[in-house]
């Protein structure tokens, strides 16, 4: 029997826990007929589930008529919506086809504002057309960036919701990069826009999954849903290693390379990603053999309250640490980052 854990990043694996709650607050939304909102941003660490959520978000929507659904990359978004959007037309709606040349548009966004012009005014007509028909348009675009071709996109979208037209986006990304996208001073509705911040999976269920899936008994299941602190991407390496082993309980060699796989797929690339200080903070949170006390790493690397602050903030909410507030001590969120940051110092 294959092996039903999945380590593709982005790719829906067989075993699946979904979010419910994230899932069905989006579903209501866009399939209401007076959305609240016509966007949403899904924001997490890496790893955290932010595709798989919204592929399957965006597969429960086809199943409903009356509905395109485009998948566009954030380094060439302008472009793919629309030679995607006229493709769909075509194959789905071919009453309503507007031919536009994307490579015209290409050289359209290279600075010849008339044509530019022109190919907006023909994507209007398309849009309007689609409108009057009663089909909406969805759009995903997974990993968003602050990249050229994304503020483009972004600022003809803030068009598409001012003329009403019936396109609804859900994207994902970095806390950073969706941070630095919205902070364009023409893109300041993005700050509006509805988030999903992904939380752990719920350990009861990683532990219900891995009994039933592995054949695990539930004592030993729970221990390995608490090893992986809620994290997606270690609770399908997890289960694919202990199915590879043919293993009902942890053990070291498990944990190992559990440890391994980790590292090397996701957390040297978070650490990558970090700035420097934000990385300094991490590294003064792995000495500590006792509590992470706040105070004492501000302390020890001498930075002021404002840049203290900002720091540990974009560290909690990029995913990496948590800060209990009553007795201001940080800690790691992801499993065994700890040990991996221990192993940088």
């Amino acid at each position: 029997m294959t092996n039903p854990f999945r380590l593709d990043f982005g790719a829906k694996p067989k075993l699946y826990i979904p979010r419910k709650s994230e899932e069905e607050t989006i579903l209501e939304t866009f399939l209401s007929e007076e959305p609240s909102t016509h966007l949403y941003m899904i924001i997490g660490a890496r790893g955290m589930g932010k595709t798989v959520l919204m592929t399957s978000i965006s597969q429960k929507i086809e199943e409903h008529n009356g509905w395109l659904h485009i998948d566009l990359s954030s380094d060439n978004a302008m472009v793919d919506f629309i030679s995607e959007l006229e493709d769909k037309c075509k194959n789905k709606l071919p009453k309503l086809s507007v031919s536009i040349d994307a490579k015209v548009f290409e050289i359209g966004l290279s600075g010849q504002d008339a044509q530019y012009s022109t190919i907006k005014v023909e994507l209007n007509k398309m849009l309007e057309k689609i409108k009057r028909n009663g089909t909406k348009v969805l759009i995903t675009i997974d990993e968003a960036i602050n990249s050229k071709a994304m503020r483009e996109f972004a600022v003809y979208y803030q068009q598409c919701l001012r003329k009403e037209y019936p396109v609804y986006v859900i994207m994902t990304g970095l806390y950073k990069n969706i941070r630095a996208l919205e902070n364009n001073k023409s893109l300041t509705f993005l700050r509006r826009a509805e988030r999903v911040n992904l939380e752990p999976l719920d350990s009861y269920i990683i532990a219900s999954e891995y009994k039933d899936v592995l054949g695990m008994k539930f004592d030993d299941a729970v221990k390995a849903s608490d090893l992986i602190e809620g994290y997606s991407y270690a609770f399908q390496m997890l289960g694919y290693l202990l199915y590879k082993n043919k293993k009902i309980q942890l053990d070291e060699d498990i944990i190992s390379e559990l440890k391994y796989a980790l590292n090397e797929k996701s957390y040297e690339k978070i650490w990558e990603e970090l700035s420097v200080n934000e990385q300094k903070i991490c590294l003064e949170i792995g000495k500590a053999n006792g509590d992470a006390l706040a105070s004492k790493i501000k302390a020890a690397l001498e930075m002021d309250d404002n840049n203290f602050s900002t720091y540990r903030m974009t560290l909690i909410k990029s995913g990496i640490i948590s800060s209990n507030t009553t007795r201001g001590k940080l800690s790691f969120v992801l499993p065994f980052f700890k040990d991996f940051v221990i192993s940088l110092g």
